[in-house]
């Protein structure tokens, strides 16, 4: 039902008493989110391959931490994007690598304030708390830009609520790629264990993930009672560690079935 002014198609939205030129403001906006057009309010770059970036959100996007959703931009084809902002937040945020010649990267890393994005508004995925049967422990194991479900999760309240004890383990090739998100990692209440692979400066952690829980380093006393794993990686990645947890008694969980573990498969980067 429109609005008793005329001015809004679906229901009252207090335009009643705006000037013409605010009016229309508020009505162009209303048809770009329409087509799921959504403006960009905060740009970050982080170095020549990473950076983030906020859009406007609009009042009916719902969704849950852990989703992602399709995003492009102009004639770029659609490509899955993890979000990174709490479904609480009044903006959704989202952290990108940058590919000079990609089909959609190579135009959404020049994205200004103002500029609009294609955000679709049926966010889903699998790296959810409800495809996780119960524990104390979380291990939550990305590589790369496959952090960006995890900062929805640590960013909920849902998430410390339901365990008592959750382990992030990041991995990266060089120590500049954990500018988007470190401090913010360092600072929450979690055992955050940043790992870098390729920086003969970094003094910490340097192994593959995939090596730590084989040695021992970590995970050594898991088990799939108490403890529950999830992955966002690349997909040898999140395939080799599916295939060493399988064989560990771990099992895979969905939205029909929680489980031991669940990982990512439309997550790329």
């Amino acid at each position: 039902m429109t609005c008793g002014c005329g001015r809004s198609p679906d229901g009252c939205r207090g335009w009643h008493n705006l000037s013409e030129e605010e009016y229309q403001i508020e009505y162009q906006k209303f048809l770009q989110e329409e087509q799921g057009l959504l403006p960009v309010i905060e740009v970050e770059h982080y170095t020549d391959t990473l950076f983030r970036f906020r859009v406007e959100k609009p009042d009916d996007f719902k969704f849950t931490a852990g989703d992602f959703t399709m995003i492009s931009i102009g004639d770029a084809p659609k490509r899955a994007y993890s979000i990174t902002s709490a479904p609480d937040d009044n903006f959704l945020e989202f952290y990108s690598i940058k590919v000079p010649d990609g089909p959609l990267t190579s135009k959404l890393q020049n994205i200004e304030i103002g500029d609009t994005v294609y955000v679709s508004n049926q966010p889903t995925g699998s790296l959810i708390l409800d495809n996780l049967s119960d524990g104390t422990d979380v291990w939550m194991l990305a590589t790369g830009t496959g952090i960006a479900p995890f900062i929805s999760l640590l960013r909920d309240p849902a998430t410390k609520a339901k365990y008592e004890n959750i382990h992030l383990v990041w991995s990266v090739r060089d120590e500049s790629e954990l500018a988007a998100y470190d401090a913010f990692l360092e600072l929450s209440d979690i055992d955050y264990i940043p790992v870098v692979t390729r920086d003969e400066n970094w003094s910490g952690y340097n192994q593959r993930i995939t090596t730590m829980i084989a040695d021992g380093t970590i995970m050594s006393d898991s088990t799939p009672k108490t403890d529950k794993v999830m992955l966002c990686g690349n997909m040898d990645f999140n395939v080799e560690i599916r295939d060493m947890l399988k064989t560990s008694g771990w099992s895979q969980g969905s939205r029909k079935t929680p489980g031991s573990f669940v990982l990512e498969r439309a997550f790329v980067g």
